[in-house]
């Protein structure tokens, strides 16, 4: 059917007179036509319908029963030593340096001597290697706080915590720590003498010594582990009181410097 237009134009010559109840419908019905004819003609689209994997490629299942597979990488990991100077090394190998295991993430050629290994180097932009596996001891600090007076009865359990992993507790004192907010130095004051304990038992000693304040009045303290202790998953590790008889003496701080031992 033709459109029947009333004035003359672009769309050519009209009638020049009103059209039609039958001509304006028609005029609908002929632009209805062409519409249906132009959705009949368009291609159905191709969608992704579902898909599936396996350990080492996943498959794309399209609306029209096509499908498409796509390999996954699989990573390829070799351990091939000590890191060296001068040396290309490949994406994916595992190097030893800096008390770690790093997977290389890019192929390079490391400097020459003596330049040292630097873990958080980069190429393009983009990093050189990741820590995968740490050698070195790795630090798992108790920090402990008591807070008001500690003026407790011998034997008096002041605090208790459980191990939740191995760890271990070296010797000596490094990186332990012991503090009081508000020290003892009033008229008889005597020494305030903390035990460290696991299960119970006595591993080492916290001793604040009478009469020695700092300039804020606090008290450092003298922590001693005369030998590492190991500690199983569920130990218990505690400080309870050996001598405490001073009431001014408050706000009691203690980082024992633990060691994880399940990694």
């Amino acid at each position: 059917m033709t459109i029947v237009y009333v004035t003359t134009g672009a769309w050519g010559t009209g009638t020049d007179t009103p059209n039609s109840a039958a001509q304006v419908d028609g005029n609908f019905y002929d632009l209805d036509q062409r519409v249906v004819d132009l959705v009949g003609d368009l291609a159905e689209g191709k969608m992704i319908d579902n898909v599936t994997y396996t350990s080492n490629s996943f498959t794309i299942h399209f609306t029209d029963a096509t499908t498409q597979v796509v390999p996954l990488p699989i990573a390829s990991l070799a351990f091939v030593g000590t890191w060296m100077n001068s040396t290309p090394y490949l994406s994916g190998q595992l190097i030893e340096a800096d008390s770690g295991i790093y997977q290389v993430l890019q192929d390079h050629t490391t400097p020459s001597s003596p330049t040292a290994f630097d873990p958080g180097a980069t190429q393009g932009g983009n990093p050189l290697y990741a820590l995968l596996i740490p050698t070195r001891d790795v630090n798992y600090d108790a920090a402990i706080f008591v807070p008001g007076s500690i003026q407790r009865e011998a034997d008096e359990l002041m605090v208790q915590f459980i191990a939740n992993r191995t760890m271990k507790l070296p010797s000596g004192n490094s990186g332990a720590y012991a503090y009081l907010d508000v020290g003892a130095d009033a008229t008889g004051a005597t020494d305030i003498v903390l035990s460290i304990e696991k299960n119970r038992v006595e591993i080492g000693t916290v001793t604040f010594t009478a009469g020695e304040l700092d300039a804020a009045g606090g008290a450092e303290g003298s922590i001693a582990v005369p030998t590492e202790i190991n500690f199983a998953e569920g130990d218990r590790y505690a400080i309870r009181v050996t001598q405490s008889e001073n009431a001014e003496a408050s706000g009691l701080s203690v980082t024992l410097p633990f060691i994880r031992t399940d990694i």
